[in-house]
């Protein structure tokens, strides 16, 4: 009865926190956005162009949020031109009276540069180039981190939650445990709604050695962060099928930096 009770008052207790959540969303998301909004307004406070002679420094809202700092000319955009948002510079290039000229650089969260796309008096001589993409992944499962590795350096690494393994160590295809190994990123999905995943399998190779010449694979999936630590604090980790979770949030930053083709490397 004792229980009935409490589980009743939880079930009451969480309707009434989601329904304030509802009621007040205005007042929360409102005040998250001016937050991303100042942040970049602090950012940009101290930024000064150097701008062709005769060409002053002007700003304007980019992306909703964001600010974009750049050097007109007679009201035509002429020399350097950056794009602020959330606190850190997404893009420099510059502009030769109204067109895009010369490198574009593009930086992430972290201060990194991490493509460039070049132009020639506005028309587009090259395509984006990533300048991160990984050469190789590594699982290190005693770890559970995934390290992304580029020019043998690695340069990101992220938490994962791994399947359960079984107490008898064996290496069968099947029992819930990624064997140790080299495997090939052979595919990237993403579904109607967004959902990302990441598909691995033995390279032709490492089947060869397999004892069994069954083909192997596993899938990197994304999940919230926060049931991705209670089914890691419960056992439950990785679910019923040979899937490696992170967080939705990771997900789409190896997404970002993994291209078909690439190997996986499993260690113990």
């Amino acid at each position: 009865m004792k229980i009935k009770k409490l589980s009743e008052a939880v079930i009451a207790l969480s309707i009434t926190i989601a329904l304030l959540l509802l009621l007040t969303s205005p007042l929360w998301i409102g005040w998250m956005m001016e937050h991303e909004h100042n942040k970049t307004l602090h950012a940009v406070a101290d930024v000064a162009l150097q701008c062709p002679e005769g060409a002053m420094e002007n700003r304007e809202v980019w992306s909703k949020l964001g600010i974009a700092i750049f050097c007109e000319k007679d009201g035509v955009k002429h020399g350097m031109w950056q794009a602020w948002d959330g606190g850190y510079m997404h893009i420099a290039g510059e502009f030769m009276h109204g067109d895009k000229h010369g490198i574009w650089k593009y930086f992430n969260a972290h201060g990194e540069q991490w493509g460039t796309r070049s132009y020639n008096s506005g028309k587009e001589i090259s395509g984006l180039v990533n300048l991160l993409i990984a050469d190789l992944l590594v699982l290190k499962k005693n770890e559970g981190r995934l390290y992304l590795v580029k020019n043998s350096k690695q340069y990101r690494s992220y938490g994962v939650n791994l399947p359960t393994e079984r107490p008898d160590h064996d290496q069968k295809p099947g029992n819930k445990r990624i064997p140790e190994g080299k495997y090939i990123l052979n595919s990237k999905h993403e579904d109607s709604e967004g959902r990302k995943s990441i598909h691995a399998s033995y390279s032709d190779e490492q089947s060869q050695k397999s004892v069994t010449k069954t083909d192997f694979e596993f899938t990197i999936f994304g999940q919230p962060k926060i049931l991705g630590w209670i089914w890691q604090r419960l056992g439950f980790a990785g679910g019923t099928k040979i899937r490696i979770a992170v967080s939705h949030q990771d997900l789409d930053e190896i997404w970002s930096f993994v291209e078909k083709d690439i190997p996986i490397q499993v260690l113990p």
